[in-house]
């Protein structure tokens, strides 16, 4: 069995009603699903008995995709404006720039257990939840 990540589920990580980004979400989750299912250990992919472990997979996998498709409706033109009226201020409420919602930092951590060694990786999953080049917030 492989890893799956459903549009309804990334939709709901999301907060997403519609079907307007459901293109978007499909290639993301055909481009991401193979990477993350090459970065995480054969045999915990293969062990389809453990329920429980394939639902941690799959929820990992689910959040990777979401947390990725919100960065990159972050990028759209107009997402990250904010408006100023005197001492009024309002701003995005977005602490980290490469991964606004936390999520892909979350699945990353919540599949981090069941990753192969980091030299087999070469680089797939490495910066999903890697430092950051200004101090914590």
């Amino acid at each position: 069995m492989s890893i799956v990540v459903a549009l309804t589920k990334v939709r709901e990580k999301c907060g997403l009603t519609g079907t307007t980004y459901d293109a978007r979400i499909n290639n993301l989750i055909a481009d991401w699903v193979p990477v993350i299912e090459f970065a995480v250990r054969a045999d915990f992919v293969a062990d389809t008995a453990n329920t429980g472990l394939q639902a941690t997979l799959n929820l990992g996998a689910t959040e990777l995709v979401a947390g990725e498709f919100l960065d990159q409706l972050s990028r759209e033109s107009g997402a990250t404006e904010a408006f100023y009226f005197g001492w009024f201020e309002v701003t995005p409420n977005w602490r980290r720039a490469g991964d606004p919602s936390g999520l892909k930092q979350q699945g990353a951590l919540r599949l981090a257990p069941y990753l192969k060694h980091t030299d087999a990786l070469q680089g797939s999953l490495g910066v999903l939840a890697g430092g950051s080049r200004e101090g914590e917030v």
